[in-house]
């Protein structure tokens, strides 16, 4: 693990402390994770990048037997999470959290997302459709029903790393594609370039 200070992107001010950690991952070669904190306002973040460049993409997987919930999943801060049988899109925003997990994780993750939606729903009609949508992903963590995953990421970073490669669909997104993404803040963009250009 390497540190060193930047400027806070949030208050302005030096000293923001980023640690950055290289980890190998299949198909990616090396994805470096970092971590910043600002002492002075304590903006803390995360997030996953490759220190190569990469073109923008799509992963797919079809998840169809209780084994393929242990898939890794590589979500960076660009990426957008979709889980079209739940009707759930994640997409990426100023506080987009990034992780090194696995299909079930992503599922743990998108619960609380759906229990707040259901706890702020105007109408029952609402909360009837968020309360199904709980108990769809409940079943799916059991390995009840099958349901697809798809993850898309204009930087390129994010992905799905089953044991066997030929049960993920991998595509290169256009250009078109790509420009209907949301991305990564721009200051993170801003640290990943000065990790590559420290990296020499």
């Amino acid at each position: 693990m390497s540190e060193y200070s930047i400027k806070c992107p949030a208050c302005g001010q030096g000293n923001l402390k980023v640690r950055s950690m290289l980890y190998p991952i299949p198909f990616f070669n090396e994805l470096v994770m970092f971590m910043i904190d600002c002492p002075a306002c304590h903006f803390s973040e995360n997030d996953v990048f490759s220190a190569e460049e990469r073109r923008p993409s799509r992963w797919t997987i079809r998840v169809d037997n209780s084994s393929l919930l242990n898939t890794r999943v590589v979500r960076s801060g660009s990426g957008t999470i979709r889980l079209p049988d739940f009707g759930i899109d994640i997409e990426p925003g100023p506080a987009a959290e990034s992780y090194i997990s696995n299909v079930e994780g992503v599922l743990l993750r998108a619960r609380p997302v759906i229990e707040s939606a259901v706890n702020f729903a105007d109408d029952e009609r609402q909360r009837k459709k968020g309360r199904k949508i709980l108990s769809m992903i409940d079943k799916a963590m059991k390995g009840e029903i099958p349901f697809t995953l798809i993850i898309e990421d204009p930087a390129g970073v994010s992905g799905i790393i089953p044991d066997d490669m030929r049960l993920v669909k991998y595509e290169e997104l256009s250009t078109e594609e790509a420009s209907q993404l949301k991305g990564a803040p721009l200051w993170v963009d801003e640290l990943r370039s000065d990790y590559i250009e420290r990296k020499g």
